[in-house]
This record gives structure tokens, C-alpha cells and sequence, in this order.
């Protein structure tokens, strides 16, 4: 009896073993299926190795890639897209604007080292850059500047027939038997040589002839400051004891009249300053008798009437 229940323990301890045994089997199998699959899943790197297996990458070796980013879902910004609060701070150093380009300017006629400003009445002053005193010899001076003129003018004996030295400038004629000429030294400030009025016949003129009191106004330069300036020249009427000049400045001048030529010069009594508004009154002639009574005037034009010279622009 104690015999068959020794064996009847074996047996059930037996079957125990076997049955733990069994169960672990179970599991051991299980686990081995898990990693043989998780192992299928590893994909191959380049070469063929197997992701788990892929040899470290040698110094020389570039770095991978960054994984690519899923696209945004529509209505979100980007995962790494910073937001408002987190936006990368723009730079401290101020930008620099280009300069203003400086506007093209086209110097007035004739071209001179440096360009000439326009007058209020849009003629063209003296280089005031270059400024020099009057010629000391004006006779010489116009003298020059006649030579170069290409037009029927007084000789090489032409002589002064009347004069003026004013403060600007000396005004005169020169006159052969043939000819005459005005000439103006006062433009000679800016540098450029003086002012030649077209030169014309020794003939009578006829009173009523508008043209032959035209005047040549120019911007000269007098003490670092520049002056509106006027001149004119010719023969004397006949019957004409008198001219004058009325200005838009208020004032009033009368030429000087020598024998049969007469002389006008003026000079504003201002200079001319920035945003001066070009002037809108026109310059009067009056004409008067041997009685003194005015009896006839002319009203000159700007730029038509106002630029009675020939060897330099307007």
C-alpha cells in the first residue's frame, strides 16, 4: 500500500512537470514569434544591412537627413512654424536708405565749368562760383568778344561813341561808318566774357520801332550776393529827347543819351533769393518829345523782349 501510493505521487508530481514544462514551451515560442516579427519589420540601410545591424557611420560619413515633416493640416500652422509671441526677433541694426538720387540738371547756354541758375524770369545768370571784377580795359574787352562774332559789325577801328561806368559794369557802344554795336561788361563777373547786343547800321531809327529797345537781362553776381540786371543800347530816335525804363522792382530808370546813341543800365535793388516768384509785371518804355511830354510807351515781353544780346544764351 505505501508502495502504490509513492508511485501514485511520482506520477502526479510528473504530470506537473510536464505540465509547467508545456506552458513554458508555450510562452518561449510565443516570444520568439514576437521578435521574429518584430525583426521583418526592420527595413535594409543602404549595403543591404538591416536597419538594427547598420554600422555606425564614420567621421567621414554626412549626417542623415531630418525626417521629413507630415503637410500641415488646413486651418494650422506648420508644427515647427513659430507663432506670433515666438517669432525669431528681426535685427537691431538700422537699414540704411540710398541716398536721394540727385536730380540731372541741364546748365544754361553757353556751357561753363559750372552750371548757371536760372533767373526769376528763367534766363540764366552768371557762375557765381567764378566770380571776378569787370575787365580793367572795357574797350579791349569788347573789342575781343566783338572779334569773335560771326555777323556784319564794326571794324577793327571801330571807336566808343558813348559810355557808361556804372557800379555793375561799364555799358558802351562801338561804332565805325558803318556799324555800331553795344557791348556790357557787368556779365563779365561770372567769368564768361561780356554781352554783345547784335550789332546794326548807322541809320536813323524810327520811334515807333519796338525792337530797338529791347533789353538783355541777366543774374550777375556782385559781393557773394546775385542781382537781377538789365542793359540796353541804340540810336536815338529822331524827335526823342528821352527814355525811360520802368522796372518791376518800383523803380525807374532813364537812359543817357550821347549825341545820337543812348545807354540804359539798371540793377535791382534786392538780390535775388530762392522761391522768388517770377515776375508778372512787364518792363515799360516811355518815349518823350523835345517838349518832355511822354508820347509813346512799349511793353516788352518776358523772353521775347528781354534778351537783346547774341554771344550768350538766354
Amino acid at each position: 500500500m505505501i508502495e502504490q501510493g509513492r508511485k501514485r505521487r511520482f506520477t502526479a508530481i510528473l504530470v506537473s512537470g510536464v505540465a509547467i514544462a508545456a506552458v513554458a514551451g508555450v510562452a518561449v515560442a510565443g516570444t520568439a514569434l514576437a521578435r521574429s516579427r518584430d525583426s521583418s519589420t526592420d527595413t535594409a540601410a543602404a549595403g543591404g544591412w538591416p536597419a538594427s545591424q547598420t554600422p555606425a557611420p564614420t567621421p567621414t560619413d554626412t549626417a542623415a537627413e531630418p525626417p521629413s515633416q507630415a503637410p500641415p493640416t488646413p486651418g494650422r500652422p506648420p508644427a515647427n512654424t513659430p507663432s506670433p509671441s515666438q517669432a525669431p526677433p528681426t535685427s537691431r541694426v538700422p537699414s540704411v536708405a540710398p541716398p536721394p538720387e540727385t536730380p540731372r540738371q541741364t546748365p544754361c547756354e553757353p556751357v561753363t565749368q559750372t552750371p548757371m541758375p536760372p533767373t526769376r524770369s528763367g534766363k540764366c545768370a552768371a557762375p557765381t562760383p567764378t566770380v571776378q571784377p569787370p575787365p580793367a580795359d572795357p574797350v579791349a574787352a569788347c573789342k575781343s568778344w566783338l572779334k569773335d562774332l560771326d555777323v556784319a559789325k564794326p571794324g577793327r577801328g571801330a571807336k566808343p561813341v558813348a559810355r557808361v561806368d556804372g557800379a555793375p559794369g561799364t555799358v558802351l557802344i562801338l561804332a565805325d561808318s558803318k556799324y555800331w554795336a553795344g557791348c556790357d561788361t557787368a556779365y563779365a563777373r561770372g567769368g564768361d566774357g561780356g554781352s554783345i547786343r547784335r550789332p546794326d547800321a548807322v541809320t536813323g531809327v524810327a520811334p515807333g520801332d519796338a525792337a530797338a529797345f529791347t533789353v538783355a537781362n541777366n543774374v550777375i553776381p556782385i559781393n557773394g550776393k546775385l542781382y537781377e540786371y538789365y542793359w540796353s543800347a541804340g540810336r536815338v530816335p529822331a524827335g526823342v529827347s528821352k527814355i525811360s525804363y520802368a522796372f518791376p522792382d518800383g523803380r525807374t530808370t532813364n537812359a543817357v543819351v550821347q549825341g545820337k546813341y543812348w545807354i540804359m543800365q539798371h540793377r535791382a535793388p534786392a538780390p535775388v533769393k530762392d522761391g522768388d516768384p517770377a515776375p508778372t509785371t512787364l518792363i515799360k518804355v516811355t518815349l518823350y518829345g523835345a517838349n518832355g511830354h511822354a508820347f509813346r510807351d512799349f511793353l516788352l515781353v518776358w523772353g521775347e523782349d528781354t534778351c537783346a544780346q547774341m554771344s550768350h544764351g538766354c
